[in-house]
């Protein structure tokens, strides 16, 4: 019991410096010195210098939210009464969280693997932008189906998250609708936010579980 105790708190401990330090702290190493607000992700990443950071990025994050998210949607509230209608829908919800999390990590390596040069590779530019896009609103949904299950269950414990999910989301509006592309202050503002709310989700869900 002891053992289990103290390998839970390593396996959390990691989760926290991945999220809250690593990943982060990896994100702005990878954009330094480039124009933040007129360039993105797909540009750097196509550098020859920058592939293998790109690449070691996309691994970093995906293994991460994966390691969280997987365990969170299984535990999930989705029905929130004991009828066999409710049971089915909160079925059919748990289902589509698993299909939108792979979904966006299947994107996500698409995205890092298929080339962003429009001039010499038009195909595989679209591609990647269909890829980067495609990852992130299943994210996305997945991450809004997730807090929000977990919301209607227990609003206290799960209104900051709440307010973070859309407060990102309203600012991530105001700078596409400014900046008029996706660029990379728009992508370090969704990898952290996305950081965060996996890790936030998994410590209420599993780290400090809520007494009965």
């Amino acid at each position: 019991m002891i053992l289990f105790s103290v390998s839970n708190r390593r396996r959390s401990m990691i989760l926290s410096i991945l999220s809250y330090l690593v990943i982060p702290l990896y994100t702005l190493l990878f954009v330094r010195e480039t124009d933040l607000f007129s360039s993105n992700f797909s540009v750097i990443g196509s550098l020859e210098e920058q592939k293998n950071r790109f690449s070691v990025w996309a691994i970093l994050l995906s293994t991460t939210l994966y390691r969280m998210l997987f365990p969170v949607i299984g535990k999930a509230p989705f029905s929130q009464t004991l009828s066999s209608l409710s049971a089915h829908k909160g079925s059919r919800r748990r289902t589509l969280c698993f299909f939108l999390l792979n979904q966006a990590l299947f994107f996500l390596v698409a995205t890092v693997i298929l080339p962003y040069a429009p001039s010499d590779l038009p195909r595989q530019a679209r591609m990647h932008v269909f890829c980067a896009l495609i990852s992130s609103v299943s994210l996305f949904t997945c991450l809004v189906l997730l807090i929000h299950s977990y919301y209607r269950a227990q609003p206290d414990r799960f209104r900051p998250l709440m307010w973070i999910l859309w407060g990102s989301f309203a600012v991530s509006m105001v700078l596409l609708l400014f900046c008029g592309i996706v660029n990379s202050v728009l992508e370090i503002l969704v990898t952290i936010t996305a950081c965060i709310l996996s890790r936030q989700l998994y410590q209420k869900v599993f780290d400090f579980p809520a007494l009965p």
